[in-house]
């Protein structure tokens, strides 16, 4: 922000550039929007991701623990992407493996690094052009870094892939050409925080960005604030009705001697702009912390003291929302992964935790414990309804507990 200069922070009329620079050198930001995207992106994740399969099991439980190339969980690469598509509007997973045949891996793929791509009448993608960089030999013992694009094409089921590399002149030369991949799309899948993205548009708005420019304003206000408390505190003394050969020593030791009717005192700020300004920069900050709040509100109304209980934390609130949707992004994520592996039929089931702020008060389980006793609720409910409060495991399995009910019961 500061290097941006009067881009973000304007030079008033009549400042100079020697108080300016003074100005924004005691500026500072303090970053609501960093602290809200890293708040709500990790709610989903105070559980770990659950992968799910009913013939692969073992296979989820190997890329659950490391699903891409560098020893990542699935839970870092999903709130990575997850907080990524919080702060862009959309975020990007993607598949591949190496040449030689390699272990298949997905990655975290940023809009950022996105050039170009095109779509077809149904938005699905037949070209895609990724910025990447890599480490490559540099002589004998050296290394060298080089920026690299590589493209994808697809033409009916058929997906091609090239590679270009950055030359010394800046320009690219093709060093892959038009190499067969093994999948039947362009293995790039996007999260995106809105339910529905324009057609033909492979981007979404990001859901922070009226946050942005409110944590612009308390940028601009606090430095505003801080400069009108420096001047504030320093008084200035007003001398009227003296000559101006008289002179004036400020200290204990000093008498001041003016002529009749002469006036010498200190002038100081009255301090309502002052509290007036502080009075803004709370109620800004008070907007903005309710911005966060809101995309985890839920709404209907709610009458019992069940109804409150059942209510609670479900699923229909903004962050909720974004997580369902990785969710099924994950099961395409591992349904390419199991088409490496010669898995013809992937049956895999993703679930990320999506009920936040919900508690296991006396209240509701008791509520709870009562309705299951009256009758009014099924034990799969009352189970479901325990495993929401953390008082089960997140992986629980209603099936699992059932057969070993059965066997206890022998």
């Amino acid at each position: 922000m500061r290097d941006a200069g009067e881009k973000y922070l304007p030079k008033e009329p009549g400042e100079s550039q020697t108080a300016y620079k003074r100005r924004l050198a005691r500026s500072f930001l303090v970053n609501f929007t960093d602290k809200t995207a890293r708040r709500l992106s990790s709610l989903p994740f105070t559980r770990p991701v659950v992968v799910e399969s009913e013939k692969y099991q073992e296979l989820a439980d190997e890329y659950l623990k490391a699903i891409d190339s560098k020893g990542t969980s699935l839970t870092g690469l999903a709130s990575t992407v997850f907080e990524d598509a919080l702060w862009n509007g959309s975020s990007f997973l993607a598949v591949d493996a190496a040449v030689d045949g390699g272990k298949p891996y997905a990655y975290h793929l940023s809009g950022d690094n996105i050039l170009g791509y095109r779509m077809d009448e149904d938005d699905r993608l037949t070209e895609i052009r990724i910025k990447e960089t890599a480490v490559v030999a540099d002589g004998e013992w050296g290394e060298n870094e080089v920026g690299r694009v590589r493209v994808f094409k697809r033409d009916g089921e058929t997906v091609t892939w090239s590679l270009y590399e950055e030359t010394k002149g800046g320009t690219y030369e093709l060093i892959v050409s038009n190499q067969r991949f093994a999948l039947k799309e362009i293995p790039v899948i996007p999260l995106h925080t809105t339910a529905v993205v324009k057609s033909g548009e492979l981007f979404a708005p990001s859901p922070l960005e009226d946050l942005a420019y409110m944590n612009l304003q308390h940028y601009q206000e606090s430095s505003d604030q801080s400069n009108i408390l420096r001047v504030a505190r320093v008084p200035v003394l007003f001398g009227s009705g003296m000559s101006e050969e008289s002179e004036i020593s400020i200290g204990s030791e000093y008498a001041i001697k003016g002529d009749t009717g002469s006036d010498l005192k200190y002038v100081e700020h009255s301090g309502a702009a002052i509290g007036a300004g502080r009075q803004s920069l709370v109620d800004l900050e008070t907007k903005m912390s309710a911005f966060g709040a809101g995309m985890l509100e839920n709404t209907g109304a709610v009458e019992t003291a069940t109804g409150r209980a059942l209510q609670a934390g479900e699923n229909n609130n903004r962050v909720a929302m974004i997580a369902i949707h990785l969710a099924s992004a994950l099961e395409k994520v591992m349904g390419w992964i199991a088409y490496f592996n010669r898995i013809s039929e992937p049956d895999f089931s993703v679930d990320i935790h999506t009920e936040y702020g919900i508690t296991g008060s006396a209240e509701d389980l008791n509520a709870l414990l009562q309705a299951r006793t009256m009758g009014d609720l099924s034990r799969e409910d009352y189970l479901n309804e325990l495993k929401r409060r953390g008082l089960l495991r997140n992986d629980f399995n209603m099936a699992d507990n059932v057969d070993r009910l059965s066997t206890e019961m022998i």
